[in-house]
């Protein structure tokens, strides 16, 4: 049983389709109904009685037509009779009874396309004519049509040849121009422990790119491994990443099942460039991290919402090999960025997954996370907005809508320039040593937190990342794969030692030790 092609051959009819359930004995899908211009959400479901028989049925919140159908005949001489039921409420009856002629004749159309549909293929078959058909890779992306889920998703469908599905709770549709055909919707709630595996089921890949990650349950982890599914997720909060590891290392990952966990900015790149410095630097003490992305294409509400909830919360850090209080938005410096960036001012915000991460990796005895927006007005409401919660003790989420209203209008004033920078400093040998890494964009620095889980998923799909179980974040991919994957997308790598110069990866500077 297929319902799928609905919105292909009746176009007239039907959009936007979004799978729930699909089993070869029931499906079910919403779908947006467009009959003569009434525009309304209809639930499809339907199955198999038995080899000749079928019944589906299409419901909107005023009516519902049910249909039984039964097959009759050989191949190439086949009997089609439909039998068609409408339900109406009592008080639409009569109104719906008026319109029974529209009725007919839409049914009328969708059963002459239908049915020039079968005879076409029975008439190609009897040619001889054999489709040859390749199977893609079928990637899950829970959050795919978020902020950094669309640019994932893109990416991907340039990159691969794999087919798409993006998961969400409501599975509203969004446009891929060019890629259309290779990208579905699928309803799954992550906090829904039977929706996701029945989606996550026989995928080659899943991503978590929903968000915020606070509190997020492993709902979806836990699926790929009972499915045996790699997985990777750009969980950037400490206490999830933290449950993700110890849930992994708790059961023996089945074959095939790998997961890259935090893969975005943060932990993800950050360790990257940790590692990198490490060459230099070989015991760390301190990491710090600078992130300053541009404001002219604002955030999704999940990554506005996280950022709000950490603004002047209590939370702890790794200072001195021990865990010291922070508030969320205060101390705040000065740092430089490379060229066209320049100097911002960057906070003590959030509680990251670095906390967790880079003592975990590095042995790291402090780390530093700072964020700031290249506007300073930004800046200072935000510092606003701490101070007002650390004085009257309440929850900012009545801010969230007022707040992404204000970072729209701040994006006219913004640029799309971004970067994050990580400052290593420690010991080779008995010498100090302080190397700095930076990965930015003049352009389109949005498509940073995005670029690395893209990455990441074409090399799990093309067999260069395998294994069992947690990926280590420092050591999937090289230093000079990187840096040329970023290169291809208009993205710099910049190294300093010491303070000095920045200098661009591949010029040889920052390398003798």
């Amino acid at each position: 049983m297929d319902l799928e092609h609905v919105c292909v051959v009746h176009r007239r009819w039907f959009r936007n389709l979004r799978v729930r359930v699909q089993r070869p004995d029931y499906v079910e899908y919403r779908l947006t109904g467009l009959f003569y211009g009434l525009r309304q959400e209809v639930l499809a479901r339907g199955g198999p009685v038995d080899a000749d028989h079928y019944w589906y049925e299409f419901i909107t919140a005023i009516a519902r037509m049910r249909v039984e159908g039964r097959l009759d005949g050989e191949d190439g001489n086949l009997t089609q009779t439909e039998v068609i039921t409408f339900h109406f409420t009592t008080l639409l009856a009569p109104i719906f009874w008026s319109l029974r002629p529209l009725f007919v004749r839409q049914k009328r159309d969708i059963l002459v396309e239908d049915t020039a549909l079968l005879e076409r293929e029975y008439a190609l078959e009897q040619e001889g004519f054999q489709r040859t058909e390749s199977t893609p890779q079928r990637v899950v992306v829970y959050g795919g049509n978020g902020f950094f889920g669309r640019i994932i998703v893109d990416e991907l469908l340039r990159r691969t040849t794999a087919r798409m599905e993006i998961a969400s709770r409501t599975a509203h549709s969004v446009e891929y121009p060019g890629y259309d055909y290779r990208v579905r919707f699928v309803e799954s709630d992550l906090h829904n422990q039977d929706s996701v595996p029945r989606t996550v089921a026989g995928a080659d890949l899943v991503i978590v790119a929903a968000g915020p990650f606070q509190g997020m349950p492993l709902t979806v982890l836990r699926a790929c491994i009972d499915e045996r599914v790699p997985y990777i997720d750009v969980a950037d909060d400490r206490d999830f990443v933290r449950r993700a590891y110890a849930l992994v290392e708790s059961q023996a990952a089945p074959q095939g099942m790998l997961a890259l966990i935090g893969c975005s900015v943060v932990p993800g790149l950050t360790s990257l460039l940790t590692r990198f410095a490490q060459v230099r630097v070989p015991r760390i003490v301190q990491t710090k991290i600078c992130i300053s992305p541009g404001t002219q294409h604002p955030r999704g509400p999940g990554s506005f919402a996280c950022l709000l909830s950490t603004v002047g919360k209590e939370f702890s850090a790794p200072a001195d090999g021990k865990q010291a209080s922070v508030i969320g938005w205060t101390e705040p410096e000065r740092v430089t960025f490379p060229a066209p960036m320049g100097n911002r001012t960057v906070y003590r915000v959030v509680d990251i997954a670095d906390h967790f991460i880079q003592p975990h990796y590095f042995r790291t005895q402090t780390v530093e996370f700072r964020i700031g927006s290249e506007l300073r007005a930004l800046n200072l409401l935000l510092s606003a907005v701490r101070r007002t919660r650390q004085v009257l003790g309440i929850s900012l989420r009545w801010l969230i809508p007022t707040g992404r209203a204000l970072l729209h209008v701040a994006a006219l004033l913004g640029s799309t320039a971004g970067g994050v920078m990580v400052e290593v400093t420690g010991y080779s040998g008995n010498e100090r040593r302080r190397e700095t890494w930076c990965v930015l964009a003049g352009e389109g620095g949005e498509r940073i937190p995005a670029v690395l889980p893209a990455i990441a998923a074409d090399m799990v799909l093309r067999g260069e990342i395998t294994g069992n179980g947690i990926v280590p974040l420092p050591d999937w991919i090289t230093r000079d794969r990187l840096v040329a994957e970023l290169a291809a997308r208009g993205i710099r790598v910049v190294v300093r030692s010491e303070g000095g110069e920045w200098h661009a990866f591949d010029d040889g500077a920052g390398w003798t030790k």
